[in-house]
């Protein structure tokens, strides 16, 4: 790939790759990272591209054209026209046009969010990029402190990396398709469970206590419900002993035994 080339646009996967061969991973962990995370981060890229050009071209159309109207207004009816009624009707069109070109670019940009996907596809590819500089130079996260001392090396720190990287995957496709905003504000009396994400997969490093406080309350009252039934019909049972070889007494030296006449019934 030649300087120019690069030069035009930031070619992620030449970056990582060239870094990736001298990494201590096994065959099977570099690929994962070369189908799954490369692959991520240059679908991300392709629509951060995608996007600025929309929200650069739209803005710029509705900020031009908003000054473009009044100015164009106020000369029509202007007592210095030369051309009498044929310049009025060409500053009538024009005005009408390019106020018909701000609404629509207004209306799809609302329409398609493009604000919101522009600014949060480029955090999100930012957060992407910044993962595999902090991994691939074991800093930050993986400086070696999730594993209480040892000597962090990318071998023992690749679990860690995989796992942020499908959160930050997940919490794009959360904010993105899953609505999970307005899945809670159509239950608006519902118990919000804090830190509680449902399209995440539990960290590796998070204890298990802290995993089960996020349970959620419902489920939580039906397995105490079912545990006190359960206790209830157990002390409902009656236990009927029967007679077994412990009721019957050792042999007398004339070779006569003597049982239990009495048995007793305990409830």
């Amino acid at each position: 790939m030649s300087l120019w080339s690069r030069c035009q646009s930031v070619d992620d996967r030449y970056d990582f790759q060239q870094i990736l061969q001298h990494l201590e991973l096994s065959q099977v962990q570099k690929q994962i990272i070369q189908s799954r995370y490369i692959a991520v981060v240059e679908h991300i890229r392709k629509r951060v591209r995608m996007f600025s050009r929309m929200f650069y071209t739209g803005h710029t159309m509705i900020t031009v054209g908003s000054l473009f109207v009044p100015a164009l207004l106020s000369i029509q009816n202007s007592n210095y026209t030369t051309s009498g009624n044929t310049f009025s009707s060409q500053i009538y069109w024009a005005t009408f046009i390019i106020s018909l070109l701000v609404t629509i670019c207004n209306g799809m940009l609302a329409l398609f969010k493009i604000d919101k996907k522009y600014y949060f596809l480029n955090t999100t590819l930012e957060r992407l990029r910044t993962e595999g500089w902090q991994y691939m130079g074991l800093t930050g996260r993986y400086s070696g402190h999730l594993l209480d001392g040892i000597a962090p090396t990318h071998q023992n720190q690749f679990v860690f990396f995989t796992h942020q990287i499908e959160k930050i995957k997940m919490k794009q496709v959360e904010e993105e398709y899953y609505k999970s905003d307005d899945k809670l504000t159509q239950t608006p009396h519902a118990k919000v469970i804090a830190n509680t994400n449902e399209l995440y997969p539990p960290s590796p490093d998070q204890p298990i206590q802290s995993i089960i406080q996020e349970i959620p309350e419902p489920v939580k009252e039906a397995v105490t419900s079912l545990i006190k039934s359960s206790a209830r019909s157990l002390e409902n049972v009656v236990i009927i002993p029967t007679e077994t070889n412990e009721n019957v007494l050792p042999p007398n030296r004339d070779g006569s035994t003597d049982q239990k006449k009495e048995s007793t019934l305990s409830v």
